[in-house]
C-alpha cells in the first residue's frame, strides 16, 4: 500500500497490512498497531514528522531520516521518525511491536520524494542542509 503526503511517499510493507494503521495529521504520519483496543495503550509504533526547522533537542526516541527540498521554491523540510515510548503497547502485543520495529528499515528505504520535491537521506545530506 502506497501512502502519500505533499512532500513524500512511502510503501507500507505487504506483511504489515492489517497489523498497522496509518493516520495522517497536519505534519505527522502516525503508524499505529490496529490490534490495540485499550485506550491506555496507544499502540504507537512510530510516526514520521516533517518539520521546517531541525529539532533543537531531539530525544533518544527521535531520529533524523533526511531532508526534503521543494525544487521550485527551495523550501526545506526535515523528516524525522519518532518511535513509541516503552509501554506504548499492551503486553500481549509487545512481541509484535518489536518484530515490526526490527523491520522498520523496509518502510524507511521506500521513502521517495513527491512530485516537485527532492529527498536526501541523512547518510547523503543535501548541500547546505547539514
Amino acid at each position: 500500500m502506497r501512502i502519500e503526503t505533499r512532500e513524500y511517499a512511502f510503501e507500507l510493507p505487504e506483511r504489515w497490512k492489517g497489523l498497522v494503521g496509518v493516520k495522517k495529521t497536519k505534519n505527522r504520519m502516525n503508524l499505529l498497531l490496529l490490534c490495540e483496543e485499550d485506550p491506555a495503550c496507544s499502540g504507537l509504533l512510530f510516526y514520521l514528522k516533517c518539520v521546517k526547522r531541525p529539532l533543537s533537542k531531539p530525544d533518544e526516541y527521535t531520529e533524523l531520516l533526511g531532508f526534503l527540498r521543494e525544487e521550485s521554491s527551495g523550501e526545506r523540510r526535515c523528516l524525522y521518525v519518532v518511535y513509541g515510548r516503552e509501554g506504548a503497547v499492551s503486553e500481549e502485543n509487545e512481541d509484535l511491536y518489536w518484530r515490526l520495529r526490527d523491520r522498520d528499515w523496509q518502510l524507511f528505504e521506500s521513502i521517495r520524494s513527491a512530485e516537485g520535491w527532492r529527498f536526501d537521506r541523512k547518510d547523503r545530506p543535501a548541500d547546505g542542509l547539514t
